[in-house]
């Protein structure tokens, strides 16, 4: 009798082990990603950076997966990734150096940086600029504070806050920002008392025309993940919801062709 009731009491265990087990792989596993702050407003301003966050929601939806957005300056997120504060960065570029220490997804859509002066600035080409004088300033760390010395600017000001070049830029402290074209979009937009179409004027075309990424620590945990949203990249690419997403934000069909070939090139 005692062999019986230890026999259900073992059963009862098992079903509730199996069912908890099967609660937990159902469930939607959170993962924190650290963003732009004013995300939502960059996702609302910038195409690229709107329709590249989407797509990782969309990925990680059909992977079970809930991107908990975390708003914090760029080099912050990337200060809170290396201390594995957060599980990815968004939005990256690929690098060698970075590529040394983390992980990839597969590409977003592609973005590019330029050189902004003041509308003031008589200065409009390229070739115009006094590249040995001239005063530019980047993020620190940033891909543009690589390009600004690539594209010969002798002085360089790399500093952690970007407002506080743009206030340099305005009391002519400095000559030049290099920065994304997304984040002069949002500056322009939401914090530039001139409004955007006296905000900032772009010398010469853009730089680093790359594709936007995720980006992670090299290790197993977070290969999983980006395991997952790849796979969920290539599960939605072909979709209906995609195509209304880019079909919303002004991109073209060849746009989207263009995203799709990028994906199966990896």
């Amino acid at each position: 009798m005692k062999m019986k009731r230890l026999r259900a009491w073992l059963k009862l265990i098992i079903i509730a082990m199996l069912n908890i087990q099967m609660l937990t792989s159902l469930a939607a596993k959170e993962v924190s990603v650290a963003v732009y702050d004013e995300h939502d407003k960059y996702v609302a301003v910038s195409a690229a950076y709107g329709v590249s966050w989407k797509l990782m929601e969309l990925a990680a939806k059909s992977q079970q997966i809930v991107l908990v957005p975390q708003q914090i300056s760029w080099q912050g997120g990337m200060n809170r990734l290396r201390t594995a504060k957060v599980d990815l960065v968004f939005p990256a570029f690929k690098t060698t150096e970075r590529e040394t220490w983390g992980l990839f997804t597969l590409p977003l859509l592609l973005t590019g940086s330029a050189i902004f002066t003041d509308n003031n600035n008589p200065i409009s080409e390229l070739s115009q600029i006094d590249f040995e004088n001239a005063s530019v300033g980047v993020s620190a760390d940033s891909v543009q504070e690589c390009l600004a010395r690539e594209v010969g600017f002798k002085h360089v000001y790399a500093i952690k806050d970007r407002a506080q070049l743009y206030s340099m830029l305005q009391e002519k402290r400095i000559d030049y920002v290099f920065f994304a074209i997304a984040a002069v979009n949002y500056y322009c937009v939401h914090q530039s008392k001139l409004g955007s179409s006296n905000c900032l004027k772009q010398i010469g075309v853009p730089y680093g025309v790359k594709s936007a990424h995720a980006v992670s620590l090299n290790s197993p945990e977070s290969k999983a993940i980006i395991d997952l949203l790849n796979t969920g990249f290539l599960a939605i690419k072909d979709s209906q919801e995609v195509a209304g997403l880019f079909a919303q934000y002004q991109y073209s069909e060849q746009d989207l062709q263009s995203w799709r070939a990028s994906l199966n090139s990896q």
